[in-house]
């Protein structure tokens, strides 16, 4: 009978311990009921290197962080259960989770339940060397687009991601009969939905990677909808360089790309560095997971 009662008071002192534990680590045991950052204390989290998402993780009490170069990095982490969740914007959580049923999202709203940030930290705008001709010009066209067609751009590339045919999309222009120049544009073109990579069976509006090294690779995406637009209002021809996060900028300020349209949000780190447009999308931050 004693041993039976000690069996019984151990098992409830390793129950309350794990509660507490759980407690400790932020009230949840499972990154699927977390409701606020606060919940994610003591998690391991990851986020792309050199982007605000890194700052905003340390915001996170006790926070496990991990950074990755590429965003195919962190979900190669997610999925082997090297990490809990990364953070990401949430156009970009939806196009992920829309193409793969085993992943979910936090749907955190910034300064309230998710991480705290500025308009500038979540927003995204063009990137131009400093001192460049073209960011009053480039403001002047990004200031036709309305704020309904701008979001419903979003809504678009988020289908055409997730495999969704588009015949045509809510911000449209036309291509000028002649043109004036060429707009050199650098992305990464890995991320969803702000831009990808496709094959040469590419989807209607996607643009040929200038280089490419032969691959015959096209880009696609809001950013690359948002570049066509700009140049086409320009009246010059839009040029695709593909490029790795870190070297966008040295990109743009060595002059062998006109700008950076890359989902960049232009933080005061970055202004330094090189001139911004207007904002031309902002979103909140969330935490992409994989469910159990």
């Amino acid at each position: 009978m004693k041993r039976i009662i000690s069996a019984a008071l151990t098992a409830l002192i390793l129950a309350l311990t794990l509660a507490s534990c759980a407690s400790d680590a932020g009230g949840v045991s499972n990154i699927a009921e977390a409701k606020t950052i606060a919940d994610l204390k003591g998690m391991k989290i990851g986020a792309q290197s050199g982007t605000f998402h890194a700052d905003a993780a340390k915001q996170i009490e006790d926070v496990k962080l991990t950074t990755f170069p590429e965003f195919t990095d962190m979900l190669v982490a997610l999925k082997s259960g090297a990490i809990d969740g990364y953070i990401a914007e949430e156009p970009t959580a939806r196009s992920v989770c829309s193409s793969d049923s085993s992943l979910a999202y936090l749907p955190f709203v910034n300064n309230e339940t998710g991480f705290k940030a500025t308009d500038a930290d979540v927003g995204i705008a063009v990137g131009l060397k400093t001192g460049s001709e073209l960011r009053e010009r480039i403001n002047e066209v990004l200031a036709t687009i309305t704020d309904e067609v701008r979001d419903n751009l979003m809504l678009d590339m988020i289908k055409l991601s997730a495999g969704e045919k588009l015949t045509s999309y809510s911000l449209v222009s036309e291509t000028p009969a002649t043109t004036n120049g060429v707009l050199k544009v650098a992305m990464e073109c890995a991320y969803e939905p702000y831009n990808w990579t496709e094959t040469s069976d590419f989807s209607a509006g996607a643009v040929k990677i200038v280089n490419d090294e032969g691959a015959n690779l096209y880009a696609n995406g809001y950013d690359v909808r948002i570049a066509q637009y700009i140049a086409d209002k320009l009246g010059m021809k839009l040029e695709i360089y593909r490029y790795d996060w870190d070297s966008l900028i040295p990109a743009v300020q060595s002059g062998t790309v006109d700008a950076i349209i890359a989902g960049m949000s232009p933080t005061a780190e970055r202004e330094e560095q090189i001139d911004f447009t207007n904002v031309y999308y902002s979103s909140t931050l969330v935490v992409i997971y994989k469910k159990k």
